[in-house]
C-alpha cells in the first residue's frame, strides 16, 4: 500500500475507529489520559512546545501545528489495562475486592495540511482523551460493598470522553505562530447505583426514621447516557532561538448537557418500589491551562517539558461535596491539580528514533471523599514511559510505546449524611500498564 493511499485512508479509518472505540479510556492524570498518541504518550505527554507529534499539538497546543507543513496524518490505538482494587473496614469486618480488569482500547487520529505556502496549517483530529471505570461485584466479606443496604452491593461505572477537534494554526512571523482549535466532545457515562439520585428510604423494622436501622436504597443507571460539550483552545508557540522554544495553552471549560437516564425506585419496602424516575446529571471538563518549553541541543535530540494546571475545583459535577438534604450525593469533590511532564527524543539514526519521560500528577480527590469516588478512582500520580519509532520509509514512520502507571491509593471513612462514621474506612488504589502503536504519515 503507498504511502498516497494511507493518506486518503486516514481520515475515514480514524473516524471509524473512533466512533467505534466501545469502552472507557482510564485516565491516568485526573480523567484525562497523560498523553495521546504513541509519541506523545512515549515523551510523557509533554507537547506544548514540542514538534515530535501531531497528535501532541492537538492534544496540548494548536499553535504547534504550525510546525507541520505540507500534508500530515498521524494514528494511534492504545490497549490500557487498569488494576482497581477498593477495601473498606467497619467495626469487626474488613476485605478487599479488585475490580474485573481487560484491555481498553483508545484510538486516536490526526490530519493537517497547510496553505498560503505552508503559512497557515489547518487540521481535525479525534481523540480519545479520558475516563474513569469499574467493575467491583457483590462481595460480603468487603463492608462497602455488602449487599444492600448494608453496603452498595456491586458497582459498576464507565465514562468515556472523546474530543474532535477541528484547528487551525498561522505562522505570524518568523518565530510566532498562534492556534486555535474549536473542541467538540462526546461523553457516555453510565453508574450502578447512581448516589447523584436520592435514595429511597424507609425507616427500618422499629419504623422510627432517622434511626440506626434506616434503610437506603439509590437507582441503578447502567445503561449508558450520552452528552455532547463544547469548548475551545487557544495556544502560542515562540521560537527564542533555532534551539529553544517556548509554548502556552488554554482550553475553556468544556460545558456538556446534562446526563439523563430512565431509572426505578429499587427500595423493595415502600410502595414506590420499582414506578419509574428520572436522574439528571451535570459533569463538565475543567478549564486546562499549560505552558511548555522544548530544547534541541543538537539536531538528533530534542528535551521538552510541560507544566499543566487543571480547575476540577470550579468544575461542574467534580466541584460540590458530601450529601444534599436529599440524601442524594453533591458530586465527586475533587480538587485542582498540577501535572508535570518531561520528555526526551533522541534519533538514533536516519530510520530509528528513541524516547523515553516521565509525567507527575497531582491527586484530584482528598483522602476525605474515598468513599465517593469508588466509581472514579483517579488517584494516580507517577508514570514512566519509553518508545522507539522506525522510519519504515521517508514519508511513513511506525511507532511504538509502553508506559507504567505505578498504584497509588487514598483512604478515608465511610460516610453517611449525618457524619463520618468512626472507625471505618474505604481504601481506593489503582495502577495501570499500557502498549501503543501509531503511525505518522509525512511528506
Amino acid at each position: 500500500m503507498t504511502a498516497s493511499l494511507l493518506r486518503r485512508l486516514t481520515l475515514p479509518v480514524a473516524l471509524a475507529a473512533v466512533a467505534a472505540a466501545p469502552r472507557p479510556a482510564l485516565a491516568t492524570d485526573g480523567h484525562f489520559l497523560h498523553g495521546v498518541g504513541a509519541v506523545n504518550s512515549a515523551l510523557g505527554g509533554a507537547g506544548v512546545a514540542g514538534s515530535a507529534s501531531l497528535l501532541g499539538a492537538f492534544f496540548m497546543n494548536p499553535a504547534a501545528l504550525a510546525q507541520f507543513t505540507g500534508t500530515h496524518g498521524e494514528l494511534s490505538m492504545e490497549l490500557f489495562k487498569p488494576d482497581r482494587t477498593v477495601s473498606s473496614s467497619a467495626g469487626p469486618m474488613s476485605g478487599s475486592t479488585r475490580s474485573n480488569s481487560e484491555f481498553v482500547p483508545v484510538p486516536a487520529f490526526g490530519f493537517t495540511t497547510s496553505f498560503k505556502d505552508g503559512r497557515v496549517v489547518a487540521g481535525l483530529a479525534g481523540l480519545g482523551i479520558g475516563g474513569f471505570g469499574v467493575r467491583y461485584r457483590a462481595d460480603p466479606t468487603n463492608p462497602i460493598l455488602a449487599p444492600r443496604p448494608n453496603g452498595f452491593g456491586q458497582v459498576y461505572s464507565n465514562f468515556s470522553l472523546l474530543k474532535v477537534a477541528p484547528a487551525i494554526a498561522w505562522k505570524a512571523g518568523e518565530k510566532l505562530m498562534l492556534g486555535a482549535a474549536v473542541n467538540v466532545d462526546w461523553a457516555s457515562l453510565a453508574v450502578d447505583p447512581m448516589p447523584i439520585g436520592s435514595p429511597a428510604v424507609d425507616p427500618g423494622p422499629d419504623n422510627t426514621p432517622f434511626t440506626q436501622d434506616d434503610r437506603a436504597y439509590y437507582s441503578g443507571v447502567a445503561h449508558t447516557d450520552g452528552a455532547f460539550g463544547f469548548g475551545a483552545q487557544l495556544g502560542v508557540l515562540y521560537a527564542v532561538t533555532p534551539t529553544f522554544r517556548v509554548g502556552a495553552s488554554y482550553a475553556t471549560p468544556q460545558v456538556f448537557e446534562k446526563f439523563r437516564w430512565d431509572a426505578v425506585y429499587e427500595n423493595p419496602n415502600l410502595p414506590n418500589y420499582n414506578t419509574a424516575r428520572t436522574i439528571e446529571f451535570a459533569l463538565d471538563v475543567p478549564a486546562v491551562y499549560a505552558v511548555g518549553v522544548a530544547y534541541a541541543p543538537r539536531p538528533s535530540l530534542e528535551l521538552v517539558a510541560d507544566v499543566k494546571h487543571m480547575a476540577y475545583a470550579s468544575t461542574r459535577g467534580f466541584k460540590d461535596a458530601g450529601f444534599n438534604p436529599d440524601g442524594s450525593v453533591a458530586g465527586f469533590g475533587w480538587q485542582d491539580i498540577r501535572v508535570v511532564a518531561l520528555g526526551a527524543q533522541w534519533k538514533a539514526s536516519d530510520r530509528l528514533t528513541l524516547r523515553g519521560g516521565y509525567n507527575y500528577s497531582g491527586n484530584p480527590i482528598p483522602d476525605e471523599q474515598s468513599m465517593f469516588n469508588i466509581p472514579a478512582p483517579a488517584v494516580i500520580q507517577h508514570h514512566a514511559t519509553a518508545g522507539i519509532g522506525f522510519a519504515v520509509r521517508p514519508d511513513l514512520e511506525v511507532n511504538v510505546a509502553y508506559y507504567n502507571a505505578f498504584e497509588n491509593s487514598i483512604t478515608g471513612p465511610i460516610v453517611r449524611p449525618g457524619g463520618a462514621l468512626p472507625g471505618t474506612s474505604v481504601t481506593n488504589a489503582l495502577s495501570a500498564q499500557s502498549i501503543l502503536i501509531g503511525f505518522a504519515l509525512k511528506p
